[in-house]
């Protein structure tokens, strides 16, 4: 029995990128440990159908998540994909600044 494919599986089938830019989901985080975290990168490659991230991640055939960091590194900064879930820095009701009016 063949399994069917897409024409997105196709058309990804067709660029692999170099066995030198895939990681395993932990090497990302040893190699860049102020910018991931084990729970950043698990959020990510869980929901990578809906956040933009499928295209970066590969599965081996041993079933392990190989990711292609520098896709993956654009995608997080930003660079591509839909946009990522971030902490406000400020609180909700100190989003703006005070008006003159208000004092």
């Amino acid at each position: 029995m063949r399994a069917h494919t897409t024409p997105y599986q196709a058309s990804r089938l067709d660029f692999i990128p170099p066995t030198s830019e895939l990681f395993s989901k932990e090497a990302p985080i040893e190699r860049h440990p102020n910018l991931l975290t084990y729970p950043r990168i698990q959020w990510a490659l869980r929901n990578r159908e809906i956040n933009g991230l499928s295209s970066a991640v590969y599965e081996s055939k041993s079933g392990q998540l190989l990711v292609h960091e520098p896709e993956f590194l654009r995608w997080y900064l930003g660079l591509t994909g839909r946009s990522k879930p971030r902490a406000s820095r400020f609180s909700p009701r100190n989003r703006c600044p005070p008006s003159p009016e208000a004092s």
